[in-house]
């Protein structure tokens, strides 16, 4: 073998060593691999009491407001509670009862602000369906107007558009102390009437009034359920 093929051959070896090196952990600091992974985050500290001893939480959502726009406020606020439900998913070794689940167990009951919270009804959700907590979602206001300009750069165009201004409260009560916390938000947000060619059946108006609602849905879970966190962690493989 010539001199010349030879010292490719040892320049593959080098290379495939140095990146084999790198990605194992071994180059700096001796034997060692770096792994990433997701884990799950604490709620916030001021909540851990509330929540210490909860195992299964329940999801209910209630609006007296009747629909605006040819919006259907029910189904926004079913969409909005069933999102809940999968942030709380968040909270590690909880079980999360959906709203329809809990509707169709209390078929016969209006669920409202007046009932949920009798004691009567709270003793139901204990000992009928092991609920230890339940999180209470409530559209308090809601105004929606046309307008006929929208903002432009150049100041207003004569393009309509709806302001919507809406109000949500969302509530967490510890089913078998009584304790309750709760998070109020208030959004506005504007957006031209447009058509919708490539949105399916859902309507325009409704992804508007689902975004301007999302904002204080994140603040409420961010403290509550937060998202799994990325951690880092570095392994000695020296031994091994």
């Amino acid at each position: 073998m010539s001199v010349t093929t030879i010292r490719p051959l040892w320049a593959c070896m080098l290379g495939a060593a140095f990146s084999w090196g790198c990605a194992s952990g071994i180059i700096g600091n001796g034997m060692g691999e770096t792994v990433q992974f997701l884990a799950p985050a604490p709620p916030d500290t001021e909540l851990l009491p509330l929540i210490r001893d909860i195992e299964t939480i329940g999801v209910l959502s209630a609006t007296n407001i009747a629909a605006a726009q040819s919006l259907d406020i029910e189904k926004v606020m079913g969409r909005l509670t069933d999102a809940t439900a999968r942030g709380l998913r968040n909270l590690e070794d909880r079980t999360i009862l959906s709203q329809d689940e809990i509707r169709w167990h209390f078929r016969n009951v209006v669920l409202d602000s007046a009932t949920v919270f009798s004691d009567s009804l709270q003793m139901a959700l204990r000992t009928e369906l092991d609920l230890d907590g339940i999180v209470y979602i409530t559209l308090r206001s809601l105004n929606a107007q046309m307008t006929p300009v929208s903002p432009s750069p150049y100041g207003t165009a004569n393009s309509p558009g709806l302001n919507l201004s809406v109000e949500l409260e969302l509530l967490f009560v510890n089913l078998h102390t009584g304790e309750r916390w709760a998070q109020a938000g208030r959004r506005n947000s504007w957006q031209p009437v447009q058509s919708d060619p490539v949105g399916g059946n859902r309507d325009p108006t409704e992804r508007q009034m689902l975004s301007a609602l999302a904002s204080p849905l994140r603040q409420f879970l961010s403290r509550l359920a937060p998202p799994p966190r990325r951690q880092t962690r570095h392994f000695d493989t020296s031994g091994d």
